[in-house]
């Protein structure tokens, strides 16, 4: 795996594990993480063991909902420098875009998007699988994806004072037995089983002001967060994320990505290919990553997630799904159940 989120995502989860009265660097051994990544924020972890340790805590702690107690322990100072940017804003629109156009520089398996319209924009979040991950403790990616949203809904409220709700809120996985944890911090307008993870922001919130910014404590001077940020997001994120989102609309050609970047689909090709890859490649990983989000945390079943997906019906979805994954969609739903 590649080390590439900051153990400083990490800020809070020791302290959380020890208060349900269990030992958070058995949780970190047994998911392959180690345990100073727990107390240090300047050491670099796997995507992939972040996400098995939240799933793991979860689940070693029996709480469905861990991550929404993490949330306000965390914010979005532990996205360090760009935490250092989202402070400068004049509002909260230009907060969202900042976290939209910079969460990939914080850790390339989560990214966020922001769709714009006349009545607001909808900020999404990608918790996303890497095939070189290979097999890891846990499948489900519910733990990182409420973890996202909560930190933003908490936020949000710090910035427009704790009556504020959003519009709506979008997820991919199905709906825990009891909802009321998750309507609480996110609101009554939350649906299950949806094409996004996201957040919905009027317009007018979007436009409003901000007159203070609360601070943070600061990170320890022995392990500072170095103040540059990479404000150029790889050119294979950028098209990742134009596919992802794209394909929510069943127009993620190779053209009409294209078009979404402002470049010809030429260009597009020969980038790629500098970079060893190519579209169809990351058409083909991005169509199976959500293939796996919808399988392992939704109640969907095999047609509707294969229309999801852009397939022309069920059995074309699952001859690629056993192309990739050399098992078909049912006996993988068998084998994570």
């Amino acid at each position: 795996m590649t080390k590439n989120t900051p153990s400083r995502a990490l800020t809070g989860v020791a302290s959380l594990v020890e208060s349900y009265g269990h030992d958070p660097d058995s949780i970190a051994r047994r998911v392959g993480l180690a345990p100073s990544a727990l107390y240090r924020p300047d050491l670099f972890i796997e995507g992939g063991v972040f996400n098995d340790f939240l799933e793991e805590a979860a689940l070693v702690c029996d709480d469905r909902f861990f991550s929404l107690k993490l949330a306000p322990i965390q914010g979005w100072q532990v996205l360090g420098p760009v935490w250092k940017v989202i402070r400068r804003a004049q509002t909260v629109g230009e907060v969202l875009r900042i976290l939209a156009a910079h969460l990939e520089s914080h850790a390339s398996t989560t990214s966020s998007l922001l769709v714009e319209d006349d009545r607001g924009v909808s900020i999404c979040f990608e918790a996303r699988w890497d095939p070189k991950w290979g097999r890891t403790r846990n499948t489900s990616r519910v733990q990182l994806v409420e973890l996202a949203v909560a930190i933003s809904v908490y936020e949000i409220r710090r910035l427009l004072g704790n009556s504020w709700r959003s519009e709506r809120v979008q997820l991919r996985h199905s709906a825990p037995e009891d909802t009321r944890p998750l309507r609480q911090v996110c609101g009554d307008k939350l649906t299950f089983n949806q094409d996004v993870n996201a957040l919905r922001v009027s317009k007018a919130d979007c436009e409003r002001p901000i007159v203070f910014m609360p601070d943070r404590p600061p990170t320890s001077a022995q392990y500072e967060t170095p103040t540059d940020l990479k404000l150029n997001i790889p050119f294979v994120l950028e098209v990742d994320r134009a596919i992802r989102l794209l394909l929510n609309r069943e127009e993620a050609s190779v053209d009409r990505v294209a078009d979404t970047l402002g470049i010809s689909p030429r260009t597009l090709q020969h980038r790629l290919k500098q970079s060893d890859t190519s579209y169809q490649s990351l058409f083909d990983i991005a169509r199976i990553d959500l293939a796996l989000e919808y399988l392992n945390d939704s109640d969907l079943n095999l047609l509707a997630i294969s229309e999801r997906l852009g397939f022309t019906d069920a059995a074309a979805f699952s001859r690629f799904f056993k192309k990739h994954m050399k098992l078909s969609p049912r006996d993988y739903s068998k084998r994570i159940s």
